[in-house]
This record gives C-alpha cells, structure tokens and sequence, in this order.
C-alpha cells in the first residue's frame, strides 16, 4: 500500500466544509455535461409539433376567412354593377325582371325581353343580363378553359314587385365554411345543398324605381 494511504473507507463526514462544497460542485458539473436524455429530446419534438401544428391551422382559418371577405365585396359589386344598368335604363322598367330565372352558373342560354320598353331599350336589357351572367360565371380570367375569374358557383337573381315598382337584386355562392343560412333571398335556394345549407352565401339589395308618366 501506498505510503500516505489508509485501508479506512470513505467518509464524507470526516471532510471539512470547504471539500465538501468542492465535492458537490464536482458531482453537479460532472451531472450537466451529460447533456440531454432522448425522453426529454422526445418531449421537446412533441411540444414544437404542435405548436406548429396549430400555427398551421390558425393560417389556414385566417386565408379562408380572407377569402370570405374578397369574395363578399366581389359579389356586392356585382349587385351594384346590375342596379346602375337597371337605374340607367328606366324606360325598360320591367324587363330586368328575371322571375325564376337564375343566370350565372347552371344558365347556359342568352335572356330575352320584350315585354317593356322599345327595341332599343329591350337590347340594353338584354347585354346587360347576359354580361351579369357571364360576369357570375367569371369568364373574365380562366385557366385550362375553365373560369377562374367569378365566385365560387354564382348565381344571380332579379325579382320585379310590379305593384311596389321594386327590384330585389341578389347574388349567391358558395361558402368555404359552414355559418349562418341566408334569409334575406330565395336564390339558389336548391343549390348549396338546400335552402338551409350553411355553406350558401347571399347579398340582396331592394331598389324602387321612379314611377314614369308615360
């Protein structure tokens, strides 16, 4: 044995204050540098995918819901656009009237009129419905032939009130997500799944036309 050396074990009771600090400071650093477990690792991975995962869904939700707003102020500009053909034309009062009639998607022929107005008048009628149609239909931009310009299978409607000299004018498409039925139209009512399907978007504008004296 060793000159110095003792066959007594260990103690840790016999070292003073200041070895024992230098021990445990030992033990500590000795404890750190082995870094992290794979349970831990594993933990870290889980915590960071869902964090991305709901990131993920919260972009997801917010480009839909920005898609909902375009395509409102899409459709209330193309109510717009059919009240300024209607108040332009006051001499054919009547013939913008559709009655059933939904043009945009599903209407395949060109609207006719000659219950109202002059032939001239009647012809204005007619550019204007058919222009509307196609406008619904988004046949200004397509991509591989197919429209891509429009809303998602728009539909548009004109009821004429004779009696109150009224227009009630409405668009109607298809949602991305579920929410309230529209009430204000019965537009596209048997589209969209039903008229109680959450998926149906609607604007609806009442115009009353000047009265004439003929």
């Amino acid at each position: 044995m060793p000159a110095g050396m003792t066959n007594s074990p260990f103690n840790l009771r016999t070292l003073d204050t200041k070895s024992r600090r230098s021990l445990f400071r030992c033990s500590l650093s000795s404890r750190r540098s082995r870094g992290f477990s794979l349970i831990e690792v594993l933990i870290t991975l889980l915590v960071f995918s869902v964090g991305l995962l709901g990131y993920a869904s919260l972009q997801n939700r917010a480009q839909k819901a920005q898609l909902e707003v375009y395509q409102r102020v899409y459709a209330l500009n193309l109510v717009d656009y059919m009240v300024d053909q209607i108040r332009s034309n006051p001499l054919a009062q009547g013939c913008y009237g559709l009655a059933t009639t939904e043009v945009g998607t599903g209407f395949s022929g060109s609207y006719t009129c000659s219950s109202y107005g002059t032939t001239d008048t009647q012809a204005q009628v007619v550019d204007a419905v058919n222009d509307w149609s196609d406008l619904l239909k988004g046949t200004g931009e397509a991509i591989g032939g197919t429209s891509v310009g429009g809303l998602l299978n728009a539909r548009g409607c004109i009821v004429y009130d004779n009696v109150n000299e009224t227009y009630s004018i409405s668009v109607v498409w298809q949602g991305l997500v579920e929410t309230i039925a529209p009430t204000s139209t019965t537009c596209g009512a048997t589209s969209y799944g039903g008229a109680t399907s959450k998926m149906r978007r609607a604007v609806t504008y009442l115009l009353r036309t000047p009265t004439l004296d003929s």
